[in-house]
């Protein structure tokens, strides 16, 4: 079956490189019909659900041995386990090890122990000891037999994870290799992406350059993708690549090979080789969106209440201050490339170059109303309305215009990337300084942290240093 689809690539005519032709090395052991559709998913399921199961019940076994089901017993037991599960100590890695989990695990019980001395200030001490004493325990137990129960799946390919590995260097050849001896560690390497025909050293198919990357991953139904080192890859638009497609990604670490790579959680040790989990972007998962999106509408129209007698203000002085209409309608493009007509208090007077023009501070067309309006961002208001319409979130990457938009996206590395997700009234750039006529890669730089990393903390301290800024400005 392999072996047809690998011919199939071979004859594609959109895959052309500058290599000398050069037939596929495939691996003639490698028989991808074994994994069927249903015993995967099923195996997927029985691998997610082991963790949180053997958490559950180690910690149902501890209220029983000490003898404390009672409330103060049951507050315990879920704060631990809803810690554990919130933070993502329940994901089923590459590389399971108890010991690797034990910090985090001890930490869980301490904070469930210091919320049971709030609940139950009075419950004795040697009491509240014992059950976290015996419920750390009972927790490595669980994982011990969970971890070793998933190794055995694996290792009789009940569960194997079909696996793509970006970049064919003597590294990445060497963790195939690996992978395949060892079917312990759930990944099943189908072949490379390089921009060479042959991986020396490798007996896998390289299937592709790095433009194939969809096209393998759709065909050989890849659930996991390992980035390497290869020649011209360009590693940040092929991880945003594999976002995009939502497989599950890792990075081949620097240094890897040196085994100096920190022991981290989210870092798993593949026989010494390092592979660094890439989570997907925050703003990237539906469930965040919404909540965006709920905290998005109940915040303008609040604001909108509360703003109205400084809104009517703005407007009879902005009509008052020079001949032209009171809003200022631009197109800018938000999500996903989309085009909308962006509302101000027009700080100008009347031009027709506003679309091509970059304007600063110092922009002579500024009327002396606009240029208080900008400095206490008061003409930013009726952007408010642009949020409830959906067209604009109250945090996000700035839109811009059309024309610069097709510029910057030329120039700067990476600017189409900003377009994620909701562009927004302030952001992570404009509160670090990047304002007007400042850098546009470091703007595209922090727009892209502000998309991988976004919380609703996160938000709080933008609009907390948002707030701060136009005070200063006053």
């Amino acid at each position: 079956m392999l072996d047809e689809k690998v011919s199939r690539l071979t004859l594609d005519p959109a895959f052309r490189l500058d290599a000398p032709p050069a037939t596929f090395p495939v691996d003639p052991g490698l028989d991808l019909s074994a994994l069927s559709p249903t015993a995967t998913a099923a195996g997927r399921i029985a691998i997610r659900a082991a963790t949180p199961v053997a958490d559950a019940m180690a910690l149902l076994a501890t209220l029983v041995i000490t003898a404390n089901t009672h409330w103060v017993g049951l507050s315990f037991a879920l704060l631990a386990l809803c810690g554990l599960a919130v933070t993502g100590k329940h994901d089923a890695r590459v590389d399971l090890r108890v010991l690797k989990d034990a910090p985090s695990i001890a930490a869980w019980v301490a904070i469930a122990l210091t919320g049971t001395l709030v609940l139950a200030p009075s419950v004795a001490v040697d009491a509240r000891l014992r059950l976290a004493l015996v419920g750390f325990g009972a927790l490595l137990l669980g994982r011990l037999l969970a971890y070793a129960a998933i190794r055995a799946m694996r290792s009789h390919h009940l569960v194997r994870e079909r696996t793509l590995i970006i970049g064919a260097g003597p590294l990445s050849t060497q963790l195939a290799t690996t992978l395949a001896d060892h079917p312990e560690f759930g990944l099943q390497p189908i072949g490379f992406l390089d921009a060479r025909r042959i991986a020396s050293g490798a007996s896998m198919a390289v299937l592709g350059d790095y433009t194939g990357l969809e096209r393998v991953v759709r065909e050989f139904e890849v659930r996991r993708v390992i980035i390497g080192f290869g020649d011209n890859l360009d590693l940040a638009q092929m991880v945003r690549s594999c976002q995009a497609l939502r497989v599950r990604t890792h990075l081949i670490a620097r240094g890897a090979d040196l085994a100096i790579a920190p022991d981290a959680h989210h870092v798993d040790d593949v026989m010494g080789i390092s592979l660094l989990r890439v989570p997907p972007p925050a703003l990237g998962r539906p469930g965040r969106l919404r909540v965006k999106r709920a905290l998005d509408v109940t915040t303008a129209f609040a604001l909108l209440t509360v703003c109205a007698p400084i809104f009517v203000t703005a407007a009879a002085m902005v009509r008052l201050s020079s001949p032209g209409p009171v809003f200022f309608r631009q197109r800018r493009i938000g999500r996903g490339g989309k085009p909308f007509d962006l509302l101000k208090f027009r700080s100008m007077r009347v031009n027709s170059d506003s679309d091509t023009t970059w304007s600063v501070v110092n922009d002579r067309r500024i009327t002396p109303v606009g240029r208080l309006l900008r400095k206490t961002s008061i003409d930013e208001l009726p952007q408010l309305y642009n949020v409830l319409r959906g067209d604009m979130s109250l945090i996000g990457p700035r839109p811009e215009r059309p024309h610069f938009v097709e510029q910057f996206g030329a120039q700067v590395p990476h600017y189409e990337d900003r377009h994620r997700a909701p562009v927004g009234i302030t952001g992570w750039a404009q509160v670090n300084k990047l304002r007007g006529d400042s850098s546009i890669t470091e703007r595209v730089r922090m727009d892209n942290y502000y998309i991988e990393h976004w919380s609703p903390w996160l938000d709080l301290v933008i609009v907390l240093r948002t707030v701060g800024e136009i005070i200063r400005c006053l």
